[in-house]
């Protein structure tokens, strides 16, 4: 009897899913594809299987493993179809993430984990390099300086060599987050080490009979490239191809085949339909091209809810993969300028509020440009914190956040933003509580004080932008503190677009009682004394009409357990401001 595959959450050895019999989703049909071109750059968000593409493509194409092709790549594509380089070239994979993320003596730190790969590599085809290179080699201090040497060395071989560097921007990140940008740019301009290494390979890749016959890096956003390659030009940018959309990520039928397999080895005994709904809500939707259709899910989302619903009689307590999380530290300011909230900012309003942006995504841009607002954009489209739609808005791609993991993610990132102006609050813990008894008791008006509390202290947000799309945007934010709910900001209900909606994520939660339509109303501050009172009633009535024809959306009803389809309550809150001042908060009874 065959033994049962296991999930190898968080491993990106191809090695050691061959080996252990891991579930592997197979990627070796665009082996080919990725052939066609020789330097490729690819950016793809994090936990998306970028180490374990480059490890499977490192053992392909090495000439020390052709022996083992048969036994490390059995049940792939590949094994029966593959190419004339299969096995052809001494590989070179270098992992960034290694290089130690302290910040001092950070150039000897980088130099030691390259030489000390190189060195290995030099060991390892010792029978394929001659041994004047080898000597002459070992001797150089430089990392970029002994790539070369091998290169000159191998000129006049049958033998090329492939490098594979994988994260090559991850200490680069780190070293912006820790130290913000004065060491990353001492780094990167013309003097500075990591760009006398990427010089180097800008030089492999274009020299005339050059030993480096293939070169493969992966990383997060092409900002670090850009500053050190003078303007993105090494190799290809493939990732925004879209013969390379699905080259990363689960497709739903990848997603299907998962499913089916541990059904039918007895192994899941939970809903699959549910479970389905589950993951298309939390990790699905990510598409990579304007020019694709076909969404992909996140790779570690995935297999992280795999592992926790396998042999298990309920879904994960932990919807969302804490792996997936962020270091906000440089997000951060690139929202503010001094103290005060720029336009990048209205940016965020505009992608809560909507859940859409159009942008044209830049491939190439500098970190000292990326404060501008396409180049913003972009860069939370390669973070995954934006994705391709498919459609297009004025001439420009409609991107949108692609799940509900993602959404809790940005609302994360703005909580993260707004942390110093409130110094010493503790709002966050306070806010929970709140919202708990919302959900739980249907006590909804603390919730909404102290949100207007909150929003009293922000003066930088008041002085930047004064309406109602940063006012509702900060309720969706503070109302979604915890994963009590499916948020939505202008869901399409009964033949209109209600402003809030919050469903209890009743999967997680089965015992929650409460769901909420909220219409929020915002009065400009110059109506005063008569004419605010009129306005008031106007926005009540208003609301009061949307909240009654919403109510009665059957659809959303059935699908989120309210009466009279299941035990939750949905209650009408109607929500008023004048300004900044919560003017009205009451529920609609109908």
């Amino acid at each position: 009897m065959e033994k049962i595959k296991t999930i190898q959450y968080g491993i990106s050895s191809f090695a050691d899913i061959s080996e252990n019999n891991a579930y592997y989703v197979d990627k070796t049909m665009f082996i080919p594809e990725i052939e066609k071109t020789k330097f490729s750059f690819f950016i793809r968000p994090r936990r998306f299987g970028k180490s374990m593409l480059l490890s499977m493509l490192a053992l392909y194409y090495d000439l020390a493993n052709k022996e083992n092709f048969d036994t490390l790549f059995k049940d792939t594509w590949i094994l029966n179809n593959p190419t004339d380089e299969r096995g052809k070239y001494l590989v070179l994979y270098l992992d960034f993430s290694m290089v130690i993320q302290e910040t001092e003596n950070i150039q000897e730190r980088f130099e030691n984990y390259c030489c000390s790969e190189i060195d290995a590599f030099l060991k390892k085809y010792k029978d394929f390099i001659s041994e004047d290179t080898v000597e002459i080699v070992k001797q150089i201090p430089s990392s970029g300086e002994k790539l070369n040497n091998i290169a000159i060395g191998l000129r006049d071989t049958n033998y090329k060599f492939y490098i594979f560097i994988d994260e090559y921007d991850n200490f680069t990140n780190t070293l912006l987050s820790d130290k913000g940008n004065l060491l990353y740019q001492q780094i990167t301009r013309e003097t500075g080490f990591f760009k006398s290494f990427f010089r180097v390979l800008k030089g492999l890749t274009g020299g005339i009979r050059s030993g480096l016959a293939r070169l493969f890096m992966t990383g997060v956003s092409p900002i670090t490239l850009d500053d050190v390659s003078s303007g993105f030009n090494i190799g290809t940018n493939i990732s925004l191809m879209p013969e390379y959309n699905t080259l990363l990520g689960f497709t739903d039928k990848d997603v299907n085949d998962i499913f089916d397999y541990y059904i039918s080895a007895g192994q899941y005994p939970l809903n699959k339909a549910d479970a389905l709904h589950l993951l298309k809500k939390w990790y699905d939707n990510y598409i990579f091209s304007d020019d694709s259709e076909e969404s992909v899910y996140n790779t570690d989302g995935v297999l992280y809810f795999m592992l926790f619903t396998i042999n298990k009689n309920r879904f994960p307590k932990k919807i969302i993969d804490e792996n997936l999380r962020m270091d906000y530290t440089k997000l951060q300011n690139l929202v503010f300028h001094g103290e005060e909230l720029n336009g990048n900012f209205d940016t965020l309003t505009e992608i809560i509020n909507n859940g859409t942006i159009s942008a044209n995504i830049n491939q190439s841009f500098s970190f000292n440009l990326l404060k501008e607002s396409e180049n913003y954009k972009s860069f939370l489209y390669f973070l995954g914190l934006l994705t391709f739609t498919g459609k297009f808005y004025e001439g420009k791609a409609l991107l949108q956040v692609p799940n509900e993991t993602i959404k809790h993610l940005v609302y994360d990132y703005v909580k993260n933003i707004l942390r110093k102006p409130y110094g010493r609050l503790n709002w966050i813990e306070d806010l929970i509580d709140l919202v708990s008894k919302m959900a739980y008791r249907g006590d909804f008006k603390p919730a909404f004080d102290y949100i207007q509390k909150l929003l009293k202290i922000q003066t930088s947000v008041r002085d930047f932008i004064d309406g109602e799309a940063v006012v509702k945007t900060f309720h969706l934010i503070y109302l979604n503190i915890n994963d009590f709910y499916t948020s939505y900001s202008e869901k399409e209900m009964n033949k209109g677009f209600a402003d809030i909606v919050l469903f209890p994520f009743y999967q997680k939660y089965p015992d929650m009682k409460y769901a909420y339509l909220v219409e929020l109303k915002y009065i400009k501050k110059e109506f005063e004394g008569e004419k605010l009172s009129q306005e008031i009633n106007n926005k009540i009535k208003d609301a009061t009409e949307k909240l009654t024809k919403y109510s009665e959306d059957h659809h959303s009803k059935k699908e989120f357990n309210i009466a009279p389809f299941g035990d939750v309550v949905l209650k009408k809150i109607i929500v008023v401001y004048h300004g900044w001042e919560l003017v009205y908060c009451e529920e609609l009874v109908l």
